[in-house]
């Protein structure tokens, strides 16, 4: 075989190579990003039923107090349940939106608040310290 084919051949089989090694490091980072996106997806859900719980909470107080107005008996001690359950949710939603945030793959520049990647360590806008 030729000299310069052997070369070529080579060549070729070392890009294939790299192409290859670019194409498994290309659907790692898919990969994590999808398992990312179906995290932060579940939070939401999450957050949101959380949400809902707290609405039929409000609507429960207020049909309490209406019927308080109308004169039925009401005990204080049902509608203060409902008050720190009401609490309980929010307090579980705060927790929910904070590992949100810990899960996002971007942070915000404290110089210029241009979007950074969470794995730059200067500010692609600025060059401010991330």
């Amino acid at each position: 075989m030729d000299q310069k084919v052997k070369e070529l051949l080579e060549k070729i089989k070392a890009t294939a190579a790299t192409a290859a090694e670019a194409a498994g490091k290309a659907a790692d980072v898919a990969s994590k990003k999808a398992g990312e996106f179906a995290t932060v997806t579940k939070l939401n859900l999450q957050v949101f039923d959380l949400n809902t719980d707290v609405e039929l909470l409000f609507k429960e107080i207020g049909k309490s107090v209406y019927l308080s107005h109308t004169g039925a008996e009401v005990s204080p001690d049902e509608i203060e349940q409902k008050v720190l359950e009401i609490d309980g949710k929010y307090e579980k939603i705060a927790e929910l939106k904070e590992t949100m945030a810990s899960k996002k793959a971007t942070v915000r520049c404290p110089n210029c608040d241009k979007v950074c990647d969470k794995s730059d360590a200067f500010c692609s806008s600025c060059g401010a310290a991330l």
